[in-house]
């Protein structure tokens, strides 16, 4: 389903949604009563948006232990990596599973009763109304971020969704979860000196963040006259092979291979951990990509490095139009491409000499290992357990 229809239906729940908040905060007992240093945090959409929640909880000494995410079940294998070890999980492949699984939801946050709900789907009705339900059945204060609205009473701290970054919104959802004393994990990886990683995709909600197939491949064989011994790795989902093929298809004659629907999303880490070079668009692999500390240019358009605090990073390459109109795409209310008439003039009009120069100065300074962090505590990898069910 696209993302326009999504929206729309969201829409369809603002009025229960007000209406049952407005009660919940009414009839609410005192959060302050509840001893309990477990949160449930819910964050259905986004790989990426997981990811880089996962890394600021490691940066600033979350204790992840305490915490039981909310998500959808095909995020399965992106949680394990992350490290969280209780997910409850829901599962949408028709609509008897789903609603199964939310109300086994309910069930379950009775027996968990955590201290509160920090809701990181931003601006959703429809997320806002289970919340609100789930705070009920939960007997906790939820926290979320919506637009242009904020709350602070008893039961709810709602702040408006335009206040913050993402990553600054995430820090602050962060302030409700426990914290703890420990050192983040490093370690060394060897770095092939000629692995060039190319991700051309966008999720389906926005195709717009897709940077054209023909300036990719202009930026791929620039990289391999500067220097033959470049070998390319195009990745992407499975439901992405076919797209991905119109670009292996084009540079045929080319050390290139399309491992989209080949690699998992361990395997893609420690792909990253290990190439010279990664060259994305705002994705999920990119957020993976910033926390292993990956040497990446990043292509942006409809969002851009501010909005997630990537600006800063000093292991990242920004090719941007920088054009007053962007970022068009800060939150799922926003209106994308709206400005340009759909023309993505951010995407269309930066040239593919831009992102090469970008690559080769990457490039030009090789290494033989790095020293990236790793999602891992210190100990082992933690053991997945969803708490409601198992698909």
């Amino acid at each position: 389903m696209s993302g326009k229809n999504l929206i729309l239906i969201d829409s369809l729940f603002w009025l229960p949604y007000q209406m049952v908040a407005v009660l919940r905060n009414i009839l609410g007992s005192n959060p302050s009563d509840r001893l309990s240093q477990r949160v449930l945090v819910i964050k259905l959409m986004g790989l990426g948006s997981l990811t880089q929640f996962a890394s600021l909880c490691q940066n600033h000494h979350v204790d992840k232990s305490k915490i039981t995410l909310l998500t959808l079940a095909r995020h399965r294998e992106i949680c394990l990596l992350l490290g969280f070890d209780s997910v409850w999980f829901i599962r949408t492949n028709n609509l008897v599973l789903f609603f199964k699984d939310c109300y086994s939801v309910i069930l379950q946050i009775r027996k968990l009763q955590p201290s509160a709900i920090v809701d990181y789907e931003r601006c959703s009705q429809a997320v806002g109304l289970y919340r609100s339900i789930l705070s009920f059945a939960g007997k906790c204060r939820t926290v979320s971020f919506e637009l242009n609205r904020s709350v602070m009473g008893k039961v709810q701290h709602i702040y408006p969704v335009n206040t913050f970054n993402q990553e600054q919104l995430f820090l602050q959802g962060i302030k409700y979860l426990s914290i703890e004393e420990a050192k983040i994990n490093h370690k060394i990886t060897p770095v092939d000196s000629c692995k060039v990683i190319i991700n051309i995709n966008a999720s389906d909600y926005l195709q717009a963040r897709r940077y054209p197939i023909d300036s990719f491949a202009t930026i791929i064989l620039a990289l391999h006259h500067w220097n033959p011994r470049l070998q390319f790795f195009l990745t992407g989902s499975r439901e992405e092979v076919f797209y991905v093929e119109k670009l292996a298809r084009k540079l045929s004659t080319l050390p290139l291979y399309n491992v989209a629907g080949k690699w998992k999303l361990e395997k893609l880490s420690l792909e990253l951990a290990q190439c010279a070079l990664f060259i994305t668009g705002d994705s999920g692999p990119m957020h993976l990509a910033v926390h292993q500390m990956t040497p990446t240019v990043v292509i942006w358009g409809p969002t851009q490095p501010e909005h997630f605090g990537y600006a800063g990073k000093t292991h990242l390459r920004h090719c941007s139009l920088e054009l007053s109109c962007a970022p068009c795409l800060t939150h799922p209310s926003s209106q994308p491409t709206k400005a340009c008439h759909g023309r993505i003039d951010c995407m269309n009009q930066l040239t593919p000499a831009a992102v090469t120069e970008k690559a080769i100065s990457i490039l030009s300074t090789p290494i033989t290992s790095r020293r990236s962090a790793s999602f891992v505590k210190v100990g082992g990898p933690h053991l997945l357990k969803s708490t409601s069910q198992l698909v």
